[in-house]
């Protein structure tokens, strides 16, 4: 149903070439660490005492809205698995109580959300949500994209300032020669980059904006990869409601 409103939604403009999901991964033997390097940090992997645990899939489902998230198991600690699983639930079903909460009387809330595991790792784990919703009586249908990133050794979470130390004129133009890996085909990268970043005025709101992505209200996320930095901005419904793109590890070293 996901995928099939979607291509109708966009249909009018875009050829819709959806992505498929990868498979988890898991590098137990690895961790990803900040080093500083210049005016950024950069992720590095490192060997470190094993942590080898598990993930299940949880899922929450009430009238029409189910949505699934991961859990940890056999992990070596046993209050932090407990501690860490409890911010996984709660930011994985936000978005969804949230929504309920603020429903009208007459209007009627459906919701379907899946995950995937961007990384898992002895230090972190990255996770991505999309799902699809609808709110009647409404124009059309929406879909949002969003992440949790788990420091395994604290328990906190982790964003765009814990993986890049200064968000600043350079950083944007890295961001904007990104690649796009959203669902859209590579052929319409380069007009999903210009409703992307042409929703900002200038490179500094657009600075501000990701500056900011910590409180979500911008509606950036980032995610991590083996390989890359990845950042889901915000897009016009037409264009899928959200882009994502990716900075190789290596574009965010000082040159």
């Amino acid at each position: 149903m996901y995928r099939k409103l979607i291509g109708k939604t966009l249909l009018v403009i875009f050829v819709l070439t959806l992505s498929a999901c990868g498979s988890e991964k898991s590098t137990s033997t690895l961790e990803v660490t900040k080093m500083e390097d210049g005016n950024n940090q950069i992720v590095a992997e490192q060997k470190l005492e094993d942590r080898d645990y598990e993930l299940i899939t949880e899922t929450y489902s009430k009238d029409n809205v189910t949505i699934e998230y991961p859990q940890i198991i056999h992990f070596k600690d046993e209050g932090k698995q407990h501690e860490i699983n409890e911010v996984i639930k709660k930011e994985a079903l936000a978005p969804f109580l949230q929504t309920i909460q603020l429903l009208e009387p007459d209007q009627k809330y459906e919701a379907e959300g899946k995950y995937e595991i961007k990384l898992k790792n002895n230090y972190m784990l990255s996770i991505a949500y999309k799902s699809y919703n609808n709110i009647s009586p409404s124009a059309h249908p929406y879909y949002l994209f969003f992440t949790t990133n788990i420091d395994l050794n604290t328990g906190n979470q982790l964003f765009l300032s814990d993986f890049v130390k200064k968000i600043d004129n350079e950083f944007i133009t890295k961001l904007k020669n990104a690649k796009y890996v959203g669902n859209l085909g590579e052929e319409y990268k380069q007009q999903i980059k210009e409703l992307v970043f042409g929703q900002y005025n200038s490179d500094e709101e657009l600075i501000a904006a990701l500056t900011n992505s910590k409180d979500h209200d911008s509606g950036i996320y980032v995610y991590v990869t083996e390989n890359a930095l990845g950042i889901s901005m915000p897009v016009a419904h037409v264009a899928g409601d959200h882009a994502q793109f990716e900075i190789d590890f290596s574009e965010l070293k000082e040159k």
